[in-house]
């Protein structure tokens, strides 16, 4: 359901109305994750039409990669009947179909030369569904597998097998760049360090993917979903909808981006769902995901020190973080970071089971950052089971409103310190999000009430 907030929010942004709506290394700081059974299986998935991007080649002509010499038994390379089939359709643009069957590729990935992108403006690289067209790694690699550059561009209905490899720092199985491109309804499994990276770019979408980490421990740096800078650029307006992500979270930066309707199970490091702050990020906003099992162990980032995992961070001033569930993880729940954010209708229980101390919602300050929650409001959550509902990290916050929350039933208490600043009136960019916030049917309905009542004050 779009609801009028994230109609509020995306405004006319996208040239393609399509996408619905829905991370930042800084390349060393990722989320590591924990086991996973090499067992598992997701039944395939058929392929699905999604018609976020429309072709807009100037061709719009379909090949098929068996056309170009591919076998796809699992046995025979099939990695140059793949360039030859994505080179042919990038010439004028168009749809690269992938039937069933598995496609083996070398180490250093699927490229028309060199280092250059296989997948480029124009190009609609789709497989039969993901379980169906499987491209699977041949050795360890060596650099991005599927390497996507330009505009329009997309990738679906596919399994990727990056088979536990673990590829050098910075490259990851999609590695994905440019404006108004999608990679949706893929799987990709065994990853070594990142699934899907977004690297800047504007207008894009990530959505419906299953990523897996299955190889146990927290070494090394891994992320399931990363957003990331292309040279020094954040992206903005990207989202990130509607993924499932086991063993390893969603890191995410730039402005205005969508992150929603995500499930993120058993991270191993760091948080499920890391959202930077100034200045690469701007204005996020985190809605409807689950984050839990976080689980506690060797983090590389902390010099390789012992490190709690916890269900949401962010930073990001001006952010919206709203009916979002956090539960089971060795950390808090959710850790509050940024300015003048609105932090709505959110669940948070039994988390902090490994060490004492933990709460459901954390608000946080890095004064060598300039970043803290001051300035902004809780309003409608709810927190059970964990040591406190509620907890200030350190001195230095003010002015944050805490309204119709529901911090009681902890094991300890319903919170540790409130801010001892005075409260400041709300601003009307704030009021406004509100506004919307109450008549929108994605936020929980008790939310909703005391966001009313607190606005005919």
């Amino acid at each position: 359901m779009v609801s009028k907030f994230i109609s509020l929010i995306i405004g006319h942004a996208y040239p393609q109305r399509s996408f619905l709506i829905g991370a930042a290394i800084v390349l060393l700081v990722l989320y590591l994750p924990s086991g996973y059974s090499q067992n598992e299986r997701e039944p395939v998935t058929p392929a699905v039409e999604t018609p976020a991007i429309q072709n807009s080649s100037k061709g719009g002509q379909v090949v098929n990669v068996k056309e170009y010499g591919a076998v796809g038994d699992g046995i025979t390379n099939d990695t140059v009947a793949f360039s030859k089939a994505l080179a042919a359709c990038a010439i004028d643009g168009g749809t690269c179909l992938v039937p069933e069957g598995t496609y083996l590729i070398s180490p250093s990935g699927i490229s028309t030369g060199g280092h250059k992108a296989s997948v480029v403006s124009g190009v609609h690289l789709k497989g039969a569904g993901r379980g169906a067209s499987i491209l699977k790694i041949a050795g360890m690699p060596t650099d991005h597998f599927l390497p996507c550059e330009g505009d329009n561009w997309s990738v679906e209905n596919l399994t990727l097998d990056m088979g536990d490899y673990t590829p050098p720092v910075g490259r990851a199985a999609i590695a994905c760049k440019g404006n108004n491109w999608r990679v949706s309804n893929c799987r990709v499994l065994k990853i070594g360090r990142t699934g899907i990276a977004a690297f800047g770019g504007s207008h894009w979408s990530i959505e419906g993917n299953y990523v897996s980490r299955t190889v146990p421990g927290a070494t090394p740096p891994t992320c399931a979903i990363l957003v990331t800078a292309n040279a020094g650029v954040w992206s903005s307006n990207g989202r990130v909808i509607n993924n499932t992500c086991e063993g390893a979270g969603i890191t995410f930066s730039g402005s205005d981006g969508m992150v929603a309707r995500n499930r993120i199970n058993r991270s191993g490091s760091g948080t499920g769902i890391f959202v930077q702050g100034s200045p690469s990020t701007h204005a996020a906003n985190i809605i409807g995901n689950i984050c839990s099992g976080g689980t506690s162990g060797y983090d590389g980032a902390q010099g390789g020190r012992w490190w709690s995992v916890s269900g949401f961070e962010t930073w990001a001033a001006d952010s919206v973080i709203c009916n979002n569930t956090a539960h089971d993880n060795d950390g808090g729940g959710f850790a509050i970071g940024g300015q003048n954010s609105i932090v709505i209708g959110n669940k948070a229980y039994n988390n902090g089971r490994v060490r004492p101390g933990y709460a459901g919602f954390n608000a946080r300050i890095n004064p060598a950052k300039g970043a803290s929650a001051s300035h902004s409001i809780f309003i409608g959550n709810s927190s059970y089971d964990q040591d406190y509902g509620y907890k200030e990290q350190g001195s230095g916050l003010s002015d944050i409103k805490q309204i119709g929350n529901d911090y009681n039933h902890n094991r300890k208490g319903p919170a540790k310190s409130f801010s001892t600043g005075g409260q400041m009136p709300i601003s009307p960019e704030m009021k406004s999000k509100l506004k919307a916030l109450a008549d929108d049917a994605d936020v929980p309905a008790n939310a909703r009430r005391v966001v009313r009542e607190y606005l005919s004050r």
